[in-house]
Formats: structure tokens, sequence, C-alpha cells
């Protein structure tokens, strides 16, 4: 299987595990002993703590739409800009904000590293304060 099929895929898991909570869908193009980067977060390695995060996102928002910008797959490399449509409907420890119901835009860049078909290194990049900034966490630059 091409990179080119592995990364349209990895897009399909993705809406899979996000928009309709089918997280096994990852195991098609995920090592299970793959690493996971996304600052400022420490990196772990393994499949089931990254299905665990979906778990864990879908408990906060409700996802509406996934936006795929742009794809480059060049060798056993490919980078994915997007944009995940969510709606705030939960509560998370880590954002300690009752439920807005507000629609926020979680807009990032993922590099991934592939071996033997599978994706084995993901490194994600996100505009956090954006989207904290969305929820009314952080206020806007120039806002009191």
């Amino acid at each position: 299987m091409s990179i080119v099929d592995v990364m349209a895929r990895e897009r399909w898991a993705t809406e899979e595990a996000l928009i309709r909570g089918n997280v096994d869908a990852l195991d098609e193009v995920f090592a299970p002993d793959a690493w996971f980067h996304h600052s400022p977060n420490p990196s772990y390695q393994g499949l089931e703590r990254f299905k665990h995060a979906f778990h864990w996102m879908r408990q906060g928002f409700q996802c509406t739409g996934i936006d795929w910008e742009e794809v480059i797959c060049v060798d056993n490399t490919s980078v994915q800009r997007y944009v995940f449509h969510l709606k705030h409907t939960g509560t998370l420890p880590d954002i300690p904000v009752p439920p807005t119901g507000k629609e926020v835009l979680a807009k990032g860049c993922s590099v991934y590293h592939l071996k033997d078909g599978k994706i084995i290194e993901i490194i994600v990049h996100e505009d956090d304060l954006g989207f904290m900034q969305q929820l009314g966490v952080i206020p806007q630059i120039g806002q009191q």
C-alpha cells in the first residue's frame, strides 16, 4: 500500500474515531507501539493511549466535521493540515469551563512517519491558544 493510500485510510480512521467514536478504526493505520507527540503534553508510546485521547476529547466536544486542507506525501513521511469543527458540549479536567455550546475550530498540522505501511510516529502542532480564545478561557489580545 502506498503512502498516499495509507494517509487516505488515516483520514478515514480519524473521522471514524472523532466523529463517530469508532476508535478501533485507528488500528488499521497505526502501529501498536507508535509514538505520539502533541506539545505541550508529554510524548507517549502506544496506540491504546492514543485511542483514549479520542475518547477524552469526545467527552467535551462533538466533532461535526473535518476539513483536510492540505496533504503532502514524500517517501515515508506525510504532512496534513486540517480543521476540526467542534461543538463544546461537555467538561474536561484540562479545560475547566462548563459546556458553552460554542462551535469552535481546532486548526492544526500533523507530521506522520510510516514504516511497513503503518504510522509509527505522529507529531501534532495545533493552535491551542486560538482554540482556548474561542472557548473564552483566554481573552483575545486587546480585550479585557
